[in-house]
């Protein structure tokens, strides 16, 4: 195997944008046993048209054969510019690289340049995962608004103490979910982490979180 590139692009200086992209990246590399991972970080609007502009171009230039680019999402390939997106993933292949996106668990190698239903198929999965996370997102808020509003208590109360040691782990549970990762691999996942919990306490667990988020 070649060398790993993680490419981070975040659209300001917020830290903990940065801090989300490289989280998703570690996790994956860790349980997808990548190692020696080099990163590239660029603190660029993804708004911009050119991919010099968002750094991408910095990235291409250095990949060789059998390397590996992991990106948190294929967002960060830019947003609003799909010719640019397709043109950055065609580089890739092109030079015998693989690109990894990590959020959505979707591989496109080399071999897969000339195939392009599975290219378009694999961009839209990717789409979609970033969809899926931001209406949740979006659902949360509009929840949280909607207590504040009924005078309900929003957040733990002073002094509370966490019910359930999945609670730590509520976007990786749920992230894992959107992508219709099985139950069954999630608790794998979970005993990874050093997570014990049977597939009854999990089952009860995520009717009782998605009915706060989704009610």
């Amino acid at each position: 195997m070649g060398k790993v590139y993680a490419y981070i692009r975040v659209s300001d200086i917020a830290k903990q944008d940065s801090f989300a992209q490289r989280k998703v990246i570690e996790d994956y590399a860790k349980e997808n046993n990548l190692s020696s991972i080099e990163w590239l970080e660029h603190h660029i609007s993804g708004s911009k048209s050119c991919r010099d502009e968002r750094g991408i171009i910095s990235l291409l230039d250095v990949l060789n054969i059998d390397d590996i680019v992991l990106v948190s999402d294929i967002a960060r390939l830019g947003r609003d510019d799909i010719h640019s997106v397709i043109n950055t993933i065609t580089t890739i292949t092109t030079k015998g690289a693989s690109l990894y996106l990590c959020y959505s668990n979707t591989k496109i190698k080399p071999e897969d340049k000339n195939d392009l239903a599975k290219i378009f198929i694999a961009i839209g999965d990717a789409y979609a995962a970033v969809r899926f996370s931001e209406e949740r997102s979006q659902k949360a808020k509009a929840a949280i608004v909607r207590r504040k509003s009924q005078g309900l208590h929003v957040g733990r109360k002073h002094g509370q103490v966490v019910k359930s040691k999945l609670d730590e782990h509520t976007s990786f549970i749920l992230n894992h979910l959107d992508l219709g990762t099985r139950k069954s691999d999630i608790l794998k996942l979970l005993l990874s982490k050093d997570v014990s919990v049977s597939r009854a306490q999990l089952y009860r667990w995520i009717s009782k979180t998605r009915t706060v988020f989704v009610d």
